[in-house]
């Protein structure tokens, strides 16, 4: 955790509306990225050729009949989920994939893209979340209905708000949200603590009745739950949790004859682009998502991308990138609570802990030894896109070249400090911030955190035998190797030139952390 030398001044927080994005666009998590991959690609002439929980094993998109079109919608909507595009990038694909193949779609292009965006996202993010429920419910074995205030708020889903039911109540089966388009509905496990410290009680299970749709194009009369969309009343499940295979899934109307039928050579791995560097972030932020960072990682060093790349993948080490106002106390903290108890799959309680900082005003990032994430602060206007990699690698070279040949320095230096420390600069982060900005300060920050997470899974090494990087990198064990770790990923040559056996050792620990069974093994 590295402070600056002076506190940021304080910002008067802007209202936005970024909620949708945020929970939808850059919040990634394994289960919902896995619930999507797994599914097989189907083309369809309509959105009825699909219907109810088939849905949860095919991908379609209605129109969509080529199937490299669909591929490339696939891709597109793929990268949405896993990497945090956000809905105006999507948009933009969308329009580049139909231009491409001359597809003649039903809708203006922005409603079209803006539709398969949302269902998709939230679809698969509540697919994400029922995994994670089925996963837990011995300990939270109860549901909780929300509605999600949506513009145009539905009359039976403000009536379903605070329902509370267990979640092996048949109710869910048809009602698990989302539960129509736009529909911005959540559900939430609960335990019995939950219960009385929210003042809540086990509701009795709500009658469903049924009204008819029609189909217009086969005259088929479907009945569907009041206050549900027509192919919305079924719950959002992961494929292994699902009984039978994809070819078993029940629709209520028959393919074209000219259909194709799904196969597992149509699954998205034939159409998936290169492996993601970075799958699961949480972001407040609309210009710091997992697409961006992955961006500026993949412009690191092979070695360096390697070895950082083991260990994320197999730690799974989240990150949650939120603003200052979001660290303390406040209603903007307390507002993404749920969310990031989603996201960390945490009591939201113990969530609630697990970004909480008294000292949001002068920290920039911090983590601690027995969480599974770091945190890292950003601001409204920071954007992973405008990073320059080549000043941020200048900068965390100047850093190490300060400290091997004792020249140069930081302004700031701190009353009656030693003459070694004062030739060194604060810390990595800070030079950045003063070269590559403040997308650079937060790429370095999250280095910095990983370091510690590393630090922890190998071993907690002593680098201080080999000197210090920074000031800040003179605190104490934990901060020197945060230090050297944010120098050796940016500027890993002249952290080399500094002493071939430090680099060797932080190199040692990466890959003793990613292979460690427990941490301060």
């Amino acid at each position: 955790m590295a402070k600056p030398p002076k506190p940021e001044p304080k910002k008067k927080p802007k209202l936005h509306n970024e909620l949708a994005q945020q929970k939808y666009g850059s919040l990634a998590f394994a289960q919902a990225i896995s619930q999507f991959r797994q599914k097989l690609s189907m083309p369809t002439a309509r959105w009825q050729d699909i219907w109810g929980d088939a849905h949860n094993q095919a991908f379609m998109v209605a129109g969509a009949m080529k199937q490299d079109l669909l591929k490339d919608l696939r891709g597109a909507v793929d990268d949405a989920i896993a990497r945090g595009m956000s809905l105006n990038q999507f948009q933009k694909q969308f329009t580049a994939i139909a231009s491409k193949h001359g597809w003649d779609h039903t809708g203006q292009a922005p409603w079209r893209a803006r539709v398969i965006y949302d269902t998709n996202m939230r679809q698969s993010y509540n697919a994400g979340r029922e995994a994670q429920m089925l996963a837990n419910q011995a300990r939270r074995p109860y549901g909780l209905y929300r509605h999600g205030d949506s513009l145009n708020p539905r009359e039976q889903h403000l009536k379903w708000h605070d329902l509370v039911l267990p979640l092996d109540d048949p109710w869910w089966q048809t009602h698990s949200p989302s539960n129509g388009y736009g529909c911005k509905c959540k559900k939430y496990s609960l335990s019995e603590a939950d219960l009385k410290r929210r003042g809540l009680k086990i509701s009795g299970s709500p009658s469903i009745e049924y009204r008819d749709y029609i189909d217009k194009a086969t005259g088929e009369v479907i009945p569907v739950p009041k206050g549900i969309d027509p192919g919305f009343e079924y719950k959002p499940t992961a494929i292994g949790q699902l009984k039978g295979s994809a070819s078993q899934a029940k629709a209520t109307t028959k393919p074209k004859a000219k259909q194709k039928t799904p196969h597992q050579s149509d699954a998205i791995g034939s159409s998936l682009s290169e492996p993601r560097f970075i799958d699961s972030v949480f972001s407040t932020t609309k210009g710091v998502e997992a697409k961006g960072l992955s961006n500026l990682l993949e412009q690191l060093p092979q070695e360096q991308q390697g070895l950082l790349k083991g260990f994320i993948d197999a730690k799974q080490t989240k990150t949650l990138f939120l603003k200052q106002t979001e660290l303390g106390k406040g209603k903007r903290a307390n507002g993404i609570k749920e969310d990031v108890a989603a996201y960390l799959n945490l009591d939201t309680h113990k969530a609630r802990h697990r970004y909480y900082t008294s000292r949001a005003t002068r920290t920039n990032g911090f983590t601690a030894k027995s969480w599974e994430h770091v945190v890292v602060k950003t601001s409204a206007k920071t954007q992973f896109k405008k990073v320059d990699m080549a000043k941020v690698t200048q900068a965390a070279e100047e850093v190490v070249i300060t400290a091997r040949t004792n020249k140069g320095g930081d302004r700031f230096l701190p009353k009656g400090a030693a003459a070694e420390a004062m030739q060194r600069h604060w810390s990595v982060s800070h030079r950045v911030n003063q070269l590559a900005g403040e997308g650079g300060r937060v790429l370095t920050t999250w280095a910095h955190e990983i370091g510690h997470q590393i630090h922890f899974w190998g071993g907690e090494i002593e680098l201080a035998r080999f000197g210090y990087v920074s000031r800040y990198g003179m605190t104490n064990n934990y901060e020197v190797f945060a230090e050297w770790f944010a120098a050796w990923l940016l500027a890993p040559d002249e952290v080399a030139r500094f002493n071939p056996s430090l680099a060797k050792a932080i190199v040692d620990t990466v890959k003793r952390a990613t292979q460690s069974a427990a941490k301060g093994a």
